[in-house]
């Protein structure tokens, strides 16, 4: 059986210091608000803020090894941040999927991202899977 709508996947995540100065070597982003505890405390923030960037990290586990998995392509993703993430907190991604074109091959599916009660981002996904990898009972017809 292939992925069919309302089929979903979690994955939590803490990030850590040592993640946070990976991502600024990488990336080159020395943005106060993820390096300096005093800047963020004086702008109302608790602490530094995770990079938004591992963040999608994360999201790009989950779409390449739970759903669509390791055979999907991303063609779209939309993410808009709620709340900040900050560092030691655990964060959770639940990804439902809501769309599927087997003609296409186009499964869609919206997310979200929690600490605890706190929503830390929303968003959609866009990506393009083989044909039969995509349940043949579901219809076109069904996403309308």
């Amino acid at each position: 059986m292939g992925i069919r709508v309302g089929d979903n996947a979690q994955h939590e995540f803490t990030v850590e210091v040592e993640e946070m100065k990976w991502f600024q070597t990488v990336s080159r982003d020395h943005s106060r608000i993820h390096t300096d505890s005093d800047f963020c405390r004086e702008r109302g923030f608790d602490d530094v803020i995770v990079y938004g960037g591992i963040v999608l990290a994360h999201l790009s586990h989950v779409l390449g090894t739970k759903i669509p998995g390791k055979n999907g392509t991303s063609t779209r993703w939309t993410i808009n941040y709620r709340q900040p993430l900050y560092l030691g907190e655990t964060a959770r991604i639940e990804l439902t999927v809501t769309y599927i074109s087997k003609a296409a091959g186009v499964v869609e599916s919206k997310f979200k991202i929690n600490a605890g009660a706190k929503v830390i981002a929303t968003g959609d996904t866009q990506s393009i899977l083989p044909v039969e990898e995509i349940d043949r009972s579901t219809s076109d017809a069904e996403n309308l």
